[in-house]
């Protein structure tokens, strides 16, 4: 089940709201320095979601200065990276001797386990995306080599994954557990690939090569439970011919069919763990999840996850 915490210095004497929001957020809440000149006149708001997969932050204020230490990082026990969405009026982020400043709409990666800072401008709001790293760099390797580097929230593949980033982070705690996942997973995705635009992670594709593999990617996500849902029918939501669409998957070493396919087949995955479909047949999740030949989402299901689907199944019931 999703939890979600919220700190409001506003329902705290004044005297005592900095007080407050360092015990509570810097100290309880995730392990950071944090210091002010605004002690008579703090104001701060913090609100995150915790999901399955990330979590999700709103924070707000007036200004501070944020420090994760070598001894907050000693401490810590998870390891995971954090892409800070500036809503506000600004923010400097510093991490690896790269320094990013914030506009509203820009965006920055940094890394729990290694020092940064964070300066906060009087005004600033920012939505703040914490994942777990191995799930990004599964996607992007050289994550940490942008990290602290600055991504143009008005460029158009910037204004693409920004705006993408706030509508899922909207459907991310979804009740359906398969949706959820599945929206996370994408939410990361799209993540990955707005910084492999700073960097050059995916170098053969071009600027408008990885909007349209960012666009079909959401789009294929949220038809998933479509069973007339294939090729022709993406490359027709894309405006696009289907050998277009699959020349651009073919330079991330894939194709348009394949990432359906595997999409779907993490679905049913998904739908075999879950206790709400334990009343269906294996054939009925298969088909439910787009597979009409029952042997051919067999066999493929064993190649893509290494079990059969009915040993997938009980594995997780012994769970």
């Amino acid at each position: 089940m999703d939890t979600t915490i919220r700190y409001d210095t506003a329902k705290v004497a004044p005297r005592d709201r900095f007080a407050f929001w360092r015990d509570a957020v810097c100290e309880s809440f995730v392990r950071l320095g944090c210091e002010t000149e605004n002690l008579t006149r703090f104001k701060g708001l913090l609100k995150t979601t915790q999901h399955s997969m990330l979590s999700i932050s709103e924070v707000s204020g007036l200004a501070h200065t944020v420090d994760r230490r070598p001894s907050d990082i000693r401490t810590a026990s998870e390891e995971y990276f954090l892409l800070s969405l500036e809503t506000g009026r600004g923010a400097r982020i510093s991490q690896f001797g790269a320094q990013a400043n914030l506009r509203p709409g820009d965006m920055v990666l940094y890394d729990s386990t290694s020092p940064y800072r964070l300066e906060l401008n009087d005004g600033f709001s920012q939505m703040v995306v914490q994942l777990p790293k191995e799930r990004l760099l599964a996607r992007f390797p050289n994550a940490r080599m942008v990290a602290g580097h600055r991504i143009d929230g008005q460029s158009g593949l910037g204004q693409l994954v920004r705006d993408n980033i706030l509508a899922f982070s909207h459907h991310a705690g979804t009740d359906d557990p398969t949706l959820q996942a599945m929206v996370q997973e994408t939410l990361i995705d799209l993540i990955a690939t707005g910084l492999a635009s700073v960097a050059g992670g995916t170098a053969e594709l071009s600027a408008p090569d990885r909007q349209v593999l960012l666009r079909t990617k959401a789009w294929i996500a949220s038809q998933l439970g479509n069973p007339e849902l294939d090729r022709t029918m993406v490359a027709a939501a894309m405006g696009l011919s289907v050998r277009r669409l699959n020349s651009v998957f073919a330079k991330e070493g894939s194709s348009l069919s394949g990432f359906i396919r595997v999409k779907r087949l993490d679905a049913a995955a998904a739908d075999l763990r879950d206790k709400r479909c334990s009343g269906l047949t294996v054939s009925e999740i298969a088909l439910r999840n787009g597979f009409s030949n029952f042997q051919h989402f067999s066999t493929a299901f064993k190649r893509h996850h290494g079990l059969s689907p009915r040993d997938w199944r009980n594995v997780g019931a012994g769970d």
